[in-house]
């Protein structure tokens, strides 16, 4: 996984992911098939455990609103930190892959919907709490978020500096003030 996050599905060779393995080829084809069923099986598990654990940060009881700003804060601060600035392995796939693979496309949406999901269910916490505006719409902040969110990880991956990440994510979250 970390070979595919660091270089992308077309650029890791064969090589590359054996000697991240430590394995030969013959226990690479035999346990995995081919670099593309590995990859898929690297992408589930980057979306099902990693995406999907970090997501679940935001079924935490309590304020939905200052719980929502530690997440964005802590995925800011850990992105931010990776000296080789890797990105994310959702938003790599997705600009390298979904435009021309319908099935890994799909995973991709799933993972992403999930995102957006947690953030609805945070947001309308939120807004139960009297957290939000009457007038704030949780289902399109969620889906705000989400951009912003990715939009975020692929300026810190094309090399933004901090300071320009921080100013977007405040921008950003402003909107729920």
């Amino acid at each position: 996984m970390g070979v595919f996050w660091l270089k992308g599905y077309e650029a890791t060779s064969m090589e590359d992911l054996l000697a991240a393995m430590g394995i030969n080829r013959g226990s690479l084809y035999d346990t995995f098939g081919d670099k593309r069923q590995l990859f898929v099986k690297a992408l589930d598990h980057y979306c099902q455990g990693i995406v999907g654990a970090k997501f679940g940060l935001l079924s935490q009881p309590g304020p939905a609103l200052p719980l929502l700003r530690q997440f964005l804060s802590g995925m800011l601060e850990g992105a931010v930190a990776d000296p080789q600035r890797r990105g994310c392995l959702l938003a790599n796939t997705v600009m390298e892959l979904a435009p021309h693979e319908g099935d890994i496309a799909a995973k991709l949406r799933r993972s992403l919907q999930m995102g957006e999901d947690a953030f609805l269910n945070l947001l309308v916490r939120a807004k139960e709490q009297g957290e939000l505006r009457p007038d704030q719409d949780p289902r399109a902040l969620a889906r705000f978020l989400m951009t912003l969110f990715q939009g975020v990880i692929v300026m810190i991956k094309s090399g933004a500096s901090e300071e320009t990440i921080r100013e977007s994510v405040a921008i950003g979250l402003a909107v729920l003030e």
